[in-house]
């Protein structure tokens, strides 16, 4: 892109704008914002929370998490982040990582299209519609930052700003999580390396090479106890991972789905986009006589990505295909490793590739020999035009509809559908319960354990609770067993739920069969008619306390005892809380 411009400044500081108001509806809602709760407030809040909060503590060790948990059991995806929770407030922490990250992908997004493009405005739009995208902000730079990654990348392959993109490097990997996504631009990267040693040329793309080195190292040093625990070093305990059971998918079925879809957490509604790619790839092909060099140029960008894209996709499926699942089956927890997480990478290319075909369109006039104009062109130009522009526009709407946006605006029209942070966190219960404890017993949260039956764990665990359940993705196998002896009798009248806990097992609940997987219950909605747990097994895991979300009618037969018949609540409560004491 050339140095910019009264007008570049003025497309790129609009678009920054148009990100800053999608923050307008937190701020004003505050923690009664909508926020997407599942693989965010249920577990990895408070992987950062738990991890601020010990982080000189010296152990490895988190007491306050299934009965105490070594601090792998909850590991931040972003480990700088975790600097944030230190300081600020968990919601303005989590408000902070989203706005950084929607930041990181805009900039980025802008810079790199730039490389492609000399139109300001279309690297912006691009930009933006990519800022956008509901990436999860727990995650950090994983996804939002890959365009400032790839970036610092291109830059030292050209030997361009190196101090600069080696910091950059750097702050991506401390901002991003190996295992979801490091791992992939570590093995594509290897791959170009590996390419340019063939070539003999890696001598000369020796800052390239020093780049890899960085990730690399910063990984590994911030993974370091995880590395230790798979080499048995450190936190000695074998992962529940190791009784994952995996399921296979047909191969074009799950390659179709690659494409169009994308996989989990990285939807960027693309299938505009790839249609219009294709259509214009064909149109270059069929130029391709009358094309000039920058036109030769763009066609094998479009090539470029579209076949990174669907080599992605190809690997992502073979991954799931029997033959390799059943040779994972026979890995341990290592076979649990998710390769179609490579698919992370895709919503960059997808954009990028965007960037390529609206480039094209708009230099196609100046792109035909030298200048001269093909039969029908006009037509095609204004039947193009009217394709981007639908493309642009459905893109837009899906984008702007998948997002947080749309429920936030709905919220403070007065037509609340979902779950806000405060909802899911039983802000103003929770409070209520551990007071009553405190002011009847004299015992403080760290002098007994609960357990939460009919809402999720996170909500004890946020408000200072020690808990004997949680969410985690890689606690003890032996601790699995013995809280599966609590929830035996409910999983052996589920097959649904005893595949779903013996089969997976991330969530350590208290699950009842009258309610399969079911662990958020409104207040009113629902009561417990045949409750069926040990609540001696139970005891024997030092729990004393259930929180329940719904009255246990058969609380008697279970050895429990409720403690006030008045439940916990507030008026604008998501949740009410019946508190039982365990007496088998």
């Amino acid at each position: 892109m050339k140095k910019s411009g009264k007008w570049e400044t003025m497309v790129f500081g609009a678009g920054l704008m148009a990100v800053m108001l999608s923050f307008l509806p937190y701020l004003i809602l505050g923690t009664d914002a909508v926020v997407p709760y599942h693989d965010q407030l249920d577990g990895e809040v408070l992987a950062y929370l738990f991890q601020a909060k010990h982080l000189f503590s010296g152990e490895n060790l988190i007491p306050e998490f299934l009965g105490g948990a070594a601090k792998t059991a909850l590991t931040p995806p972003a480990p700088l982040a975790v600097l944030l929770f230190c300081f600020l407030k968990p919601f303005a922490a989590y408000l902070g990582m989203q706005f950084l990250g929607q930041l990181a992908a805009y900039i980025g997004m802008y810079f790199l299209a730039g490389r492609v493009t000399n139109k300001p405005l279309i690297a912006a739009v691009c930009a933006l519609l990519f800022a956008y995208l509901p990436f999860r902000p727990v995650y950090g730079l994983s996804q939002f930052g890959m365009p400032l990654l790839f970036l610092c990348i291109c830059n030292l392959y050209q030997r361009r700003r190196v101090f600069l993109s080696m910091a950059g490097i750097a702050l991506y990997a401390a901002s991003s999580s190996f295992v979801l996504c490091g791992f992939g631009i570590l093995l594509a990267w290897g791959v170009v390396i590996c390419v340019l040693l063939f070539q003999k040329q890696l001598r000369e793309k020796s800052f390239f090479l020093a780049g890899f080195g960085v990730l690399l190292l910063v990984y590994l040093l911030e993974n370091a106890a995880l590395f230790l625990q798979m080499m048995g070093i450190g936190a000695k305990y074998t992962s529940h991972k190791a009784e994952y059971a995996l399921a296979s998918e047909p191969f074009f079925s799950s390659l179709w789905s690659n494409i169009l879809h994308n996989c989990q957490y990285a939807e960027d509604y693309h299938v505009g986009i790839l249609c219009i790619s294709v259509l214009t790839l064909s149109l270059m092909l069929l130029w391709r006589k009358k094309q000039g060099e920058e036109g030769k140029k763009r066609r094998n960008r479009i090539l470029l990505l579209l076949g990174g894209i669907l080599a992605l996709c190809l690997i992502g499926a073979v991954w799931q295909t029997a033959p390799v699942v059943n040779l994972r089956s026979g890995m341990g927890s290592l076979g649990a490793f998710q390769l179609d997480r490579l698919l992370w990478m895709t919503p960059v290319f997808w954009y990028l590739l965007l960037c390529c075909v609206l480039d094209f369109w708009a230099h196609l006039k100046t792109g035909m020999d030298g200048g001269s104009v093909v039969r029908g062109i006009k037509a095609i130009r204004i039947l193009a035009a009217i394709c981007l522009c639908a493309v642009l526009g459905v893109t837009g709407l899906q984008t702007l509809y998948g997002s947080l946006v749309k429920p936030n605006v709905a919220v403070l029209a007065g037509q609340k559908s979902a779950v806000s942070w405060s909802d899911y966190y039983a802000d103003g219960v929770m409070e209520q319960a551990a007071a009553y404890i405190l002011n009847t017993t004299g015992l403080k949260q760290e002098e007994y354990r609960v357990a939460s039956l009919g809402i999720d764990p996170a909500a004890a665990l946020y408000h200072g609770f020690y808990t004997v359940d949680g969410y985690s993705n890689n606690y003890s196998l032996e601790y699995k067993h013995r809280f599966r002896e609590v929830i035996a009798p409910e999983l052996a009248r589920s097959d649904y739920l005893a595949d779903y806990y013996d089969g997976w097992g991330n969530r350590c609940y208290l699950f009842s069969a009258e309610a399969p997987g079911y662990y958020m219950i409104q207040k009113g909605s629902f009561w417990y008619q045949e409750l069926k747990i040990d609540t001696a097994k139970l005891a024997a895991l030092s729990c004393r306390y259930i929180l329940s979300a719904a009255y246990i009618v058969n609380s008697e037969e279970l050895g429990l005892v409720l403690l006030t018949e008045k439940p916990f609540e507030t008026d604008t409560s998501y949740y009410r809380i019946f508190l039982y004491e365990i007496n088998p």
